[in-house]
């Protein structure tokens, strides 16, 4: 299991990588496991894309 702390970082980095286009490449990452049949890792993607969307102001905030 990933913890809040990988998924936050793994987040920034990816905002860091594509920006304003982050949610929709995590989704696609999300998507593609979940197409191999990966569920738990699809799972930690939606966790990173909800992050991510958080993270641009697109989300629910976290305290």
């Amino acid at each position: 299991m990933t913890d809040e702390t990988e998924i936050r970082l793994t987040a920034e980095r990816f905002v860091g990588r594509f920006g304003k286009d982050a949610p929709r490449q995590a989704k696609i990452r999300a998507n593609e496991l979940r197409a191999a049949g990966h569920v738990e890792e699809y799972d930690i993607w939606m966790s990173i894309y909800t992050e991510v969307k958080s993270l641009l102001g697109e989300g629910p905030k976290k305290r």
